[in-house]
């Protein structure tokens, strides 16, 4: 039995959309809390631990969850596009910041960066689980190669544009608004190669009858 590369390359879209914004929310969100909100290091890196503890509690729930729906690409296309709002709301609040009061803006600044985190743990899960769903069992451990191989992919391509769309501002701090921008365009077109190439009901269904099928044989 052979693993569909092309079809799992098309998951993997998935996977390669979550490592892209992660790379960026560990790199960029610790600067933007320094230099903008002077946040001192341990107030700083209880809110980037937040993530930790968000997926803690969203990873399984939302996962069930998609088993209990029986589909995944809802999860994702929804939970990306609501990340991607969410997320270019950042570099804004970033290069507005004076227009509030310094405890104003760093609490609007955590607010929309909590709705984020909860966004991102609403299809990770999902994410994760839809290339075993479409991948006959003898191969899911190539296909898990090449899904962490997107994932590569993904992270390599916000290391990139990092060192391209990164400009000083006119106060002297960074301007990472086209570098958000860039990243959330490659979340936005990944959700929709997911969603329009990857036909997930009749996918699963495949699935289901060809191991049924080797787990019969097994049993022989």
């Amino acid at each position: 039995m052979k693993l569909n590369y092309k079809r799992t390359f098309l998951v993997g879209f998935a996977f390669l959309s979550i490592s892209a914004f992660w790379q960026m929310y560990d790199t960029i969100i610790p600067l933007i809390m320094r230099d903008t909100y002077h946040l001192p290091d341990g107030p700083a890196g209880i809110i980037m631990s937040l993530d930790n503890i968000v997926a803690l509690f969203l990873l399984p729930l939302f996962g069930a969850l998609s088993d209990k729906v029986g589909r995944r690409i809802p999860f994702i296309v929804a939970g990306t596009f609501t990340a991607v709002v969410l997320f270019m709301l950042l570099p804004v609040l970033d290069n507005t910041y004076g227009i509030w009061s310094p405890d104003t803006s760093l609490i609007v600044f955590i607010v929309v960066l909590g709705a984020l985190l909860i966004t991102m743990g609403t299809y990770r899960s999902p994410a994760v689980a839809l290339m075993p769903d479409v991948t006959p069992k003898p191969v899911r451990s190539k296909g898990n190669a090449v899904i962490n191989l997107m994932g590569a992919v993904g992270g390599a391509f916000t290391l990139v544009v990092m060192k391209m769309l990164v400009f000083d501002g006119a106060d002297g701090r960074a301007n990472y608004l086209y570098l958000f921008l860039a990243v959330s365009v490659l979340m936005v077109l990944a959700a929709l190669t997911v969603m329009f190439f990857v036909p997930e009901k009749k996918l699963v269904q495949q699935m289901k009858d060809i191991n049924y099928g080797v787990s019969e044989a097994e049993d022989q």
